[in-house]
């Protein structure tokens, strides 16, 4: 990737943020001013590009020591950690183990349904091999960089910041992919 690859993935994954902030304030349902909200989508997105950062360095890094095979095993193990630490570890530390468990199943699986349907167009374009890796990013990345706001247990709050993360990487995975592709010159007439 050269740099002007480099800043087109920034700028745009930056306006895709403000753009996104902007729609789910304007929905009314958040109650957040519109231009709180716009620039809740502009730090996010910039969260998202490290959160991205990240992932590569962590799969290089991952693909350098172990078999592709081990380290997709590993993938899956830490999806299901996420997704146990989403809804029980949550349930534990926030309702102190009473009530229902409903609500923290909600917040694992909407994020998780997401992560699978994008995985899954996102193999369709780049093979299948890549399906487990994109749900590994889009959700466990999501979730870590969402942990903050999850934490607050701010239901409104917490659901606009996971709407802006999960479609900030969304755009990241597939842009990423489009970025990388090498495009055929047409012929010259």
């Amino acid at each position: 990737m050269n740099l002007r690859k480099f800043f087109t993935l920034f700028f745009s994954t930056a306006l895709i943020g403000l753009v996104l902030g902007g729609i789910t304030t304007a929905t009314g349902l958040f109650h957040v001013s519109p231009v709180y909200g716009t620039l809740l989508g502009g730090f996010l997105s910039a969260t998202t590009l490290m959160g991205f950062w990240a992932y590569l360095t962590l799969n290089f890094t991952m693909r350098s020591f172990v078999s592709f095979r081990i380290w997709v095993a590993i993938q899956v193990f830490l999806i299901g950690l996420v997704i146990y630490d989403m809804v029980y570890f949550r349930w534990l530390t926030m309702a102190e183990g009473e009530g229902s468990l409903l609500p923290y199943i909600g917040y694992a699986a909407w994020p998780l349904a997401v992560a699978l349907v994008g995985s899954f167009f996102k193999g369709r374009i780049s093979g299948m091999r890549s399906f487990i890796p994109s749900v590994f990013f889009l959700y466990v990345f999501t979730s870590l960089e969402w942990f903050v706001a999850l934490k607050s247990s701010a239901l409104i709050q917490m659901t606009q910041v996971g709407i802006i993360l999960l479609g900030c990487n969304l755009y990241i995975l597939f842009m990423y992919t489009r970025l990388l592709t090498k495009q055929t010159p047409s012929p010259a007439r």
